[in-house]
């Protein structure tokens, strides 16, 4: 024999389940409704400053150091290359390499500008282009028109 079913009748599972949830969720915005409501916005505060507390110290600047531009030109003569420093001529690169070594070491910081001819071989630009770096110079820059 089968037991006659109620149409209007639901699982009352699912709706303790349910309404459990609702319940917290409605006492989890009670709390922070209520929380909120006794802070004070930082800036209604007031704020007592004394006018004579607060001393400031003149700091003066370092004293700068002047900076030299160190030009170093490279110019291609009877096949070969001639390095030229602020006014000084070398024949060949092994003579420019102590130069460079020593300056960089001294003024490393210094920019170092080449200034590279049209007729100067590429090699002989990115030799002297990476001696500068491992001489320490920092500041290369190259020259144009």
């Amino acid at each position: 024999m089968r037991l006659p079913t109620i149409h209007g009748r639901r699982d009352l599972r699912a709706d303790q389940a349910m309404t459990s949830m609702i319940d917290v969720v409605f006492l989890l915005l009670i709390f922070f409704v209520c929380a909120s409501i006794g802070q004070i916005p930082e800036q209604l505060l007031p704020t007592k400053l004394d006018a004579g507390g607060v001393a400031s110290v003149d700091v003066a600047p370092p004293p700068e150091v002047p900076r030299q531009e160190y030009w170093l030109k490279l110019v291609r003569a009877e096949d070969r290359t001639e390095f030229e420093i602020n006014d000084s001529r070398y024949a060949s690169f092994a003579a420019l390499r102590p130069v460079l070594e020593q300056l960089g070491q001294l003024a490393g910081d210094d920019p170092l500008i080449l200034d590279i001819a049209p007729q100067v071989p590429a090699e002989d630009l990115i030799r002297t282009y990476d001696t500068s770096i491992a001489a320490g110079f920092t500041a290369i820059s190259f020259a144009t028109k």
